[in-house]
């Protein structure tokens, strides 16, 4: 019975260590990948959510910026890596610009009196007629 106990907490044990050994292997390549995004004009995103590109690294304080020009100091452990923002940038709202007004509005009129299933044809009194009477 003690016998089966040691070799249990010892099966236990080794698990523990490789698990452990794999998380420090995880932090460590996680931390090489912000160390090379760390070159100014890199975007980055902060572990609060804060976008922003590098402008200059001094030891452990990392100079952002937003796309407004602002500057801000953040500790270089908050930063969980190189990452572009989400939002759209210049090019894809000339994109959207362009498909829509690719879209003939003669055909737009078209469509919207077909969509209302005729009803834009029949004059006021028709219509009355047709609804019933309380």
């Amino acid at each position: 019975m003690l016998l089966m106990l040691i070799i249990m907490l010892l099966a236990f044990w080794l698990m523990s260590r490789f698990a452990r050994k794999q998380q420090q292997r995880m932090v460590d390549e996680q931390n090489r990948r912000t160390e090379e995004a760390l070159v100014p004009g890199t975007w980055v995103r902060t572990r609060a959510g804060f976008y922003g590109t590098v402008v200059e690294i001094d030891g452990d304080v990392v100079t952002l910026a937003t796309p407004l020009g602002d500057e801000s100091l953040w500790n270089k452990s908050a930063i969980v890596g190189a990452e572009e923002p989400p939002f759209a940038s210049a090019e894809d709202e000339d994109a959207v610009a362009e498909a829509t007004d690719a879209v003939d509005p003669a055909n737009q009129d078209a469509a919207l009196g077909e969509d209302a299933g005729g009803a834009a044809d029949e004059s006021p009194e028709e219509s009355a007629d047709t609804q019933p009477q309380a």
